[in-house]
């Protein structure tokens, strides 16, 4: 969990501020139907600028060390791995 929390928070304005919510860790099918070891919960923190980002999707997985963070655009890489894995 813990390199989970700092690939995520490197992905958001500052760092410091980031909590993660309904965490659950899973083995769960890729797109491609192979199983992959899996986080995937929300996240809220504050940009860059220090206005809160509000609460968003996150997928993390745990053996490429990758973490997504669905930033509300539709057909963003993060939001079709968010989708196709978590859900």
């Amino acid at each position: 969990m813990d390199k989970a929390k700092v690939a995520i928070a490197t992905q958001m304005g500052d760092p410091e501020t980031v909590e993660l919510s309904d965490v659950k860790r899973a083995m769960r099918k890729n797109m491609l139907g192979r199983r992959v070891d899996t986080i995937c919960g929300r996240v809220k923190g504050r940009s860059a600028s220090g206005g809160e980002t509000g609460e968003r999707p996150f997928l993390y997985l745990v053996k490429e060390d990758e973490a997504y963070v669905v930033d509300g655009r539709s057909g963003s890489a993060a939001s079709t791995a968010y989708r196709n894995i978590c859900n």
